[in-house]
């Protein structure tokens, strides 16, 4: 045998102990997939849309099984879950169970029946390929930060346990909306007016006008007066607007006498401020006198009279003053009124000097100073200057100005708006609630007036204050509004 024959021999004998290793039943097996291998399904879901209705968590997506629904021994449940964030909550939604032809005759043989699936398809059919899945449950509040996942789980006789698969659909369930809060309010120029008041219980002789400022111990009460004006006019940043002067004559005698004499009297002080301080005599003002029955019915309340509850109901009553101070003259024989006009009503007659003054603008360095330690002092708009000027880029200082701001100034609308703005910024929900209230409820409050409501879970309430500021154009509340629709209000 030759050298070419015995290489042709060689080559024959390497290739059918070739094709002999491939008849093998190892060799097979490494061809084909066992069916002892878990099975690899894979649900996908599209359109996946998750929304608020009615108060319940709806769900909607449609499902593709794939190309091969189900092999015909085999189970697919595909079951919608809903997890926490923290992992502590977890709420499963009906399956989709998929059965292949003769898993499904030997859970009919076994007597196994699924009732709480969305569906049950039977067989590898075309039509069982595509799922349009609904299902809702109660909404939870843990659920905003929720997400969706298909647990797919496959049994089935020829498997030697469950092929599991877990994909996440959505990582947040439900959409958060964006809400916006307005922005805070310009506060205007205002020279904010303080004033000062000082009760005189300047003693004049019987039925006379003229003041005596060294007798009857009229040098006390003068000084009362002294210093308020000193106060305002040694301050070089104060400017006096008004000065008024009221007198106050007690019941006693007939109302015009009273009147005049009192009026007479707070002209004599007027004119001895005018005589001891240069100021114009236009900044002095004297007001019409009045007998001082609101100070009577104020003393009452706390001393102790007999018949003094009659005494108060005559004065609520009877609104002719004259015939009122009769009326309670025939109380008790007199005995109350004699008691009235001996230890009350000496302290009736009274001057009541009110000094009203503004404060010029002072610089930022100025009323820094003043902020935290004398607030009162500053007008509205310093608080702001302020702010500007060394708080605009440190919010957690700016929020504590304008509630300062807010205190002092309870009664005006855009300090309190803008105060209850700070507070929504930083989560205090108590204290926006209380400086919204001291609003003037303008449509400019009504977007962060809705905010609040959100933020203290009332959601019907916050769309009706957010309908109410779109459509005065508020923009903040109609961005509101659509962010509302996203998440499915």
């Amino acid at each position: 045998m030759n050298s070419l024959q015995k290489n042709i021999i060689a080559t024959l004998c390497k290739t059918l102990l070739a094709l002999a290793a491939l008849a093998t039943p190892a060799a097979a097996a490494a061809q084909e997939p066992s069916r002892d291998e878990a099975p690899r399904y894979q649900a996908t879901a599209t359109d996946s849309n998750v929304r608020i209705e009615k108060g319940n968590v709806a769900v909607q997506m449609n499902i593709d099984l794939g190309e091969k629904n189900v092999r015909s021994q085999e189970k697919r449940v595909i079951t919608p879950i809903l997890r926490s964030h923290d992992g502590n909550h977890t709420e499963t939604l009906p399956p989709i169970v998929v059965n292949g032809r003769k898993r499904a005759l030997k859970d009919l043989r076994d007597g196994i029946q699924t009732t709480d699936a969305y569906t049950v398809l039977k067989g590898n059919r075309d039509e069982n390929r595509y799922v349009a899945y609904r299902a809702s449950l109660p909404y939870e509040s843990w659920m905003d930060s929720a997400s969706l996942a298909l647990d797919e789980k496959v049994t089935g006789c020829n498997c030697k346990g469950s092929g599991n698969n877990l994909q996440n659909l959505q990582p947040t369930l439900l959409y958060t909306p964006q809400i916006q809060l307005s922005s805070w309010r310009e506060c205007p120029v205002e020279y904010t007016p303080h004033s000062l008041q000082r009760d005189a219980y300047l003693i004049y002789p019987v039925d006379q006008t003229i003041l005596y400022p060294t007798r009857y111990g009229n040098q006390s009460e003068l000084a009362k007066i002294d210093s308020a004006l000193l106060f305002v006019q040694r301050n070089p940043i104060y400017e006096i607007r008004t000065i008024e002067i009221t007198g106050h004559a007690s019941p006693e005698g007939k109302l015009a006498h009273n009147i005049e004499l009192s009026q007479g009297r707070a002209e004599a002080l007027k004119s001895h401020i005018l005589k001891h301080y240069t100021m114009p005599d236009t900044l002095l003002v004297v007001k019409p006198g009045t007998e001082n029955w609101d100070g009577l019915v104020e003393v009452l309340q706390t001393y102790e009279l007999p018949h003094k509850q009659e005494i108060l109901d005559i004065i609520a009553a009877e609104p002719n003053l004259d015939r009122r101070e009769d009326r309670i003259k025939e109380i008790g024989e007199g005995v109350p009124y004699r008691t009235l006009l001996h230890a009350i009503y000496p302290y009736l007659r009274k001057n009541t000097f009110t000094i009203s003054y503004i404060s010029r603008e002072r610089t930022p360095d100025e009323a820094r100073q003043l902020v935290f330690t004398n607030p009162s002092e500053l007008n509205i708009h310093e608080f702001y200057r302020v702010i500007d000027a060394y708080y605009a880029d440190k919010p957690g200082i700016r929020a504590q100005v304008l509630c300062i701001a807010a205190d002092t100034y309870p009664r005006h609308s855009i300090a309190n708006s803008n105060a209850a703005l700070a507070c929504l910024q930083t989560g205090d929900i108590e204290m926006a609630e209380r400086y919204l209230l001291n609003t003037q409820n303008e449509p400019a409050t009504w977007n962060n007036r809705a905010c609040l409501l959100w933020q203290q879970g009332k959601v019907e309430e916050a769309v009706l204050w957010w309908q109410k500021a779109a459509a005065e154009g508020d923009e903040q509340a109609r961005h509101n509004l659509s962010e509302l629709q996203k998440r499915g209000y």
